[in-house]
């Protein structure tokens, strides 16, 4: 009886001690694993992040919504766990406007860059309104404002950025769609992020490649992908797209007359290329409402892109 009772205070002991080596080591790799975990990119849930700047009304650069928005767009990035950076600048009348800037990675010094910008503001007034009385109000920016951040945000969700061997810089731009308009020009938080690159944001300077987003969630799906000097990139994403099934999802290049991010990328020597429904029927009008936007079309955006860059950004 007392050699059985002895047993089993040995059991009992080395029971315990395999119990509190497996806690610490849960403990340790705690420390070590993410705290999050990668899914597949949703469009239902890229929508929503549409619906939400949405929320906040007309966004035109310098106002209170944009503000708001802003502020929320820096809080969702940040508990998604990316590093964010505040750009700051002024645009046109002494406005104040702003770029948020989102960082995973260690910079050029350690591999390649790769950026992914949008732009968060609205335009000014709905001057492209079939009705002349509602060309003097904000327009609402859900396709033409919102849909390119609720596809970032949802890549910055789901993207593996250590799969893609790129420092991935999620960048969204202000003041960017009031070209046009009295005393505007377009594209200025894209000019000076371009401009200031490497001293704001060193951990994005001497990127590999640029992407930027405009209008990618349209109804009609009518996406184009344009790069004025780089073909190889927009074969990249269409021989991207068919392999995961969306053949077809890219139609003809688009002739673009306008004044843009890819401009400003372009002039600066970065392989960049634009995705967007640049025909979209509903920009710059008080139509352009978050019922517009389609989660099918930005789900085929998002996946197409996630996959891409998790094959290295290959082009």
């Amino acid at each position: 009886m007392k050699r059985l009772r002895r047993y089993y205070i040995e059991i009992t002991l080395i029971l315990l001690l395999g119990a509190a080596v497996g806690y610490f080591a849960y403990l340790g790799y705690g420390l070590l694993a993410p705290s999050y975990t990668l899914e597949p990119f949703s469009g239902e849930r890229a929508k929503f992040y549409v619906d939400q700047q949405a929320a906040f009304g007309p966004r035109a650069a310098g106002t209170e919504n944009s503000l708001r928005a802003g502020d929320w767009l820096v809080e969702e990035l940040r508990l998604l766990g990316w590093d964010v950076l505040i750009q700051p600048f002024t645009a046109y009348n002494g406005i104040s406007a702003r770029n948020i800037i989102a960082m995973r990675g260690e910079g050029p010094a350690a591999g390649p860059v790769a950026i992914l910008s949008t732009h968060y503001d609205s335009r000014l007034y709905a001057d492209q309104d079939p009705d002349e009385a509602g060309r003097i109000e904000p327009a609402p920016g859900a396709n033409a404002g919102a849909s390119g951040p609720g596809v970032l945000l949802e890549l910055a969700r789901t993207l593996d950025v250590p799969a893609s061997g790129h420092t991935v810089c999620l960048v969204l731009f202000d003041a960017e769609d009031n070209g046009g308009l009295e005393g505007w020009a377009y594209a200025l938080g894209s000019a000076y992020f371009v401009q200031r690159l490497s001293e704001d944001a060193p951990r994005c300077s001497s990127p590999r490649v640029a992407v930027y987003l405009d209008m990618v969630g349209g109804a009609r799906g009518r996406l184009s992908a344009i790069s004025p000097e780089t073909r190889g990139l927009v074969d990249g994403l269409v021989e991207t797209a068919e392999r995961i099934g969306y053949t077809g999802a890219f139609i003809g290049p688009h002739v673009r007359d306008e004044t843009d991010a890819l401009t400003h990328f372009s002039a600066a020597g970065v392989p960049a290329v634009m995705i967007g429904e640049f025909d979209y029927e509903y920009r710059h009008t008080l139509s352009d409402t978050p019922d517009k936007v389609m989660s099918a079309t930005l789900q085929r955006v998002g996946d197409v892109l996630k996959a891409w860059l998790e094959r290295g950004a290959q082009f």
